[in-house]
């Protein structure tokens, strides 16, 4: 890929910001990853429609980037271009006489929530404590103690990745455990979201009740990508991997949680290959000593294709 023709053309096209070979360590909670060879930031929502045909008609390869909390990005980093959409497109819009937020899907998930229990706005507060952006939510139907992301959306809209516009109605989202298979290959841009008015200080009370059970159960002190896996049916992944001996199992400087071992945590300098290593590790012998396939939540990039 020519990067630096593909990033002046962006400069001309889009209004954004373009920068070369940017360093994935610095954007994504692993605090892991090579450099992107090709980073824009669109300024708002008809620019990133823009980036999208630029890059469709180049055809270079595409990743789309929030707030870099369930991925693994290569050290080799990822040549292509990519597209961030983080503090660049956030910010939300309440309509108090329908209960109604209109958000930009760059938005922190957690910020979100604080602004609607803030609100007395009830109905994503128990999905406190899930990191990520609010279209990266959607995309994976975010969930936590019984409530899912799905509950309050009333509309999504962005863009295909050919550039033309798209808006689906939730009754057009077939949501399902951690997925939502008409938002994939798209770009979230802005959701609405249906609220249901309740007491403030309930609403405080058991975000903050969340968050202290996180804290607790969770190694939010060393740098990760969350829960590496997926629930497998009828299992816990963590306690699977529990059972096998394998918390505090190590390779270089990554580690399986001591405090959770569904999380594979980066506690010294660890690099993508460390991590990869442990995460095949443990499939390998839990579909050995148990039967279960287990399947990932973490995203690889940069790979090449490898799985």
């Amino acid at each position: 890929m020519e990067a630096s023709r593909i990033a002046e053309r962006l400069q001309r096209e889009v209004k954004a910001d373009v920068r070369l070979n940017v360093p994935f360590s610095r954007y994504t909670s692993y605090r892991i990853g090579g450099p992107a060879a090709v980073w824009v930031e669109p300024t708002s929502e008809d620019e990133v429609g823009r980036v999208l045909r630029v890059v469709a008609e180049e055809e270079v390869p595409l990743f789309l980037l929030g707030w870099g909390s369930n991925i693994l990005v290569s050290d080799d980093g990822f040549e292509g271009v990519v597209l961030a959409l983080r503090s660049n497109l956030a910010g939300w819009s309440f309509d108090r006489m329908d209960d109604e937020g209109d958000v930009n899907a760059g938005s922190m998930l957690i910020d979100l929530i604080r602004a609607t229990v803030k609100r007395g706005l009830s109905g994503m507060e128990m999905l406190a404590g899930i990191p990520g952006s609010v279209g990266g939510a959607l995309r994976m139907n975010a969930g936590a103690f019984g409530q899912e992301i799905e509950a309050t959306t009333k509309e999504v809209k962005g863009f295909y990745l050919d550039g033309s516009p798209f808006a689906l109605l939730r009754e057009q989202i077939h949501f399902g455990y951690r997925k939502a298979p008409e938002l994939d290959d798209t770009v979230i841009t802005s959701a609405t979201f249906q609220f249901v008015e309740n007491d403030a200080e309930v609403l405080e009370t058991r975000m903050e009740d969340i968050l202290h059970l996180r804290a607790k159960k969770q190694p939010l002190e060393f740098p990760s990508c969350g829960s590496v896996f997926k629930r497998p049916p009828g299992y816990y992944a963590g306690a699977l991997i529990e059972e096998l001996g394998m918390k505090g199992y190590r390779s270089g400087g990554a580690m399986v949680s001591e405090k959770h071992a569904g999380f594979v945590v980066n506690v010294d300098n660890a690099s993508a290959d460390d991590v990869l290593s442990i995460i095949r590790r443990i499939e390998e012998k839990v579909e050995h000593r148990f039967g279960v396939k287990l399947e990932r939540e973490v995203k690889l990039v940069g790979f090449n294709g490898e799985a």
